[in-house]
Formats: structure tokens, sequence, C-alpha cells
């Protein structure tokens, strides 16, 4: 494949990756009453520039990553509009609603979130949300946390949330996975921030992003004495660069 080419497919990528994220805008604003119509066109224009690329795959590994994130992302957000059309078309979709907003005083969220929750997929993001703060107060670095007096930074610190969490002290901390969700996002934001640049793919594989993250982590854990480290994805200068953050 010629630069030419290179370019224009990740221009194609980075088009159909926008389209994905309007549509998914205007169901959410056509499910409030503020679009009248539901977005027939742009869904059939998406499933059909998705066919097209899955037919004349790219031969790039990052694209082809970013490919499949996208198709496993359009497919998803179309079960949610296949369900909740039905619920509309059934007249259930306001019950619906109604239920989870009592599922989630149930579970305890904050009434001034609730507050805050208007749509379906705010209410979706607060159960997510809920499930984040679960998975804190149960976690042992929490545990130890409440243990340790208040004056203890260096505990504090360790409890931080952050992308990746090991299982035990420092020194017994595991290596990143490949397979962990946390690698796989960064993965993908990194690819995306390329797009956007227009900067080259090529050589950007996962095997390679991997292999870079897993030999950065133990030196920012080693030079500052933390237990977990977040991967943040920065463009500057209109190039796109990994930035390793203690916590």
């Amino acid at each position: 494949m010629s630069f030419e080419e290179n370019r224009a497919l990740q221009t194609r990528l980075s088009l159909l990756d926008q389209s994905i994220d309007k549509l998914r805008v205007v169901f959410e604003q056509f499910f409030l009453g503020l679009e009248r119509f539901e977005p027939v066109q742009l869904r059939k224009s998406v499933q059909m520039e998705l066919r097209a690329l899955k037919e004349n795959p790219p031969k790039n590994t990052a694209m082809k990553f970013l490919l499949s994130r996208m198709e496993t992302k359009f497919r998803t957000y179309e079960q949610y509009w296949n369900r909740v059309l039905r619920e509309i078309e059934d007249g259930v979709y306001e019950r619906q609603l109604q239920r989870m907003r009592r599922k989630l005083r149930e579970e305890g969220l904050p009434d001034g979130v609730l507050d805050n929750v208007r749509t379906r997929g705010e209410l979706e993001a607060a159960m997510a949300r809920i499930a984040e703060l679960r998975t804190q107060q149960e976690s042992p670095q929490a545990a130890s946390r409440e243990a340790q007096p208040q004056g203890d930074t260096n505990a504090a610190r360790s409890a931080a949330p952050a992308a990746f969490s090991p299982a035990g002290p420092h020194p017994q901390s595991p290596p990143p996975s490949s397979s962990d969700p946390a690698l796989r996002r960064a993965y993908e934001n990194f690819v995306r921030a390329r797009l956007s640049t227009g900067e080259s793919l090529e050589g950007i594989t996962p095997d390679r992003f991997f292999a870079t993250i897993s030999s950065q982590i133990p030196k920012v854990k080693q030079a500052h004495g933390c237990s977990e480290v977040e991967i943040q994805v920065v463009v500057k200068d209109n190039k796109a660069t990994l930035r390793f953050l203690p916590r």
C-alpha cells in the first residue's frame, strides 16, 4: 500500500469513528424527544462503510485493531438502540427508566448524582460508577488505607485509584498483561490519537505497544516508589505520546 493510500485509509477510519459517535449522540437526542426522526440514513451509511471496510480490510495491524474495535462498539450501540426502540414501540421505555432510578436509589447512589441523571445513558453511567466505588471499597488497598493512621501518606498514595491495581505490595507486583482491559483501552486511545494527528500507524502493533508499557511501568514504580501507574495519551505539538503518572 502506497503512502497516499495509507493516509487515505487512516482518514476514512477516522471519519467512520466520528460518524459512529455522531450517530450515538443523535440517537440519544431522538430518545429524549429532541430529534423528531430516527437517524435511519446515518445508520445505514455507517453500516455500509463498515461492511465495505470489512470486505477489504486494512493490512496494517493497528488499523485492523481499530476497525475491529469500531465494529464492536457499533454492534453494542445497535443492540442498545434496538432494545430502546422496541421499548418505545411497546410503550415501556419510561417505565424502564423509572425502574432503573429506583434500583440506583436502592444501591445507594448519592441524591446529588441522581438529580443530574436525565437519560438512559446517564443512568447506565451512574450504575457503572457505583460498581467502581464498590470495587474500591472491597479492594485490599481500601481496607489497608482504613487501617492506617490518617497521617500515613504512603498508605493513602498506594490506595489511590489508578489504571493498574497490583494484588499485593510493590515488590510482588505482577507485570502488566496484554489481556488487561486498561492496556487495550490505552492502545486504542493511542491509535485514535495518531489517526487524529495524521501520524503513521506503521509498526504500531499491540505487541510492541504492550512491550513498551511493560518495560516502562516497573521503571516508574521504582523511581517514584509507587504501586500503581496511570497511562495517559497526550497530544502535544500535533504528536501523540504516552505519559506515565505514578499513583
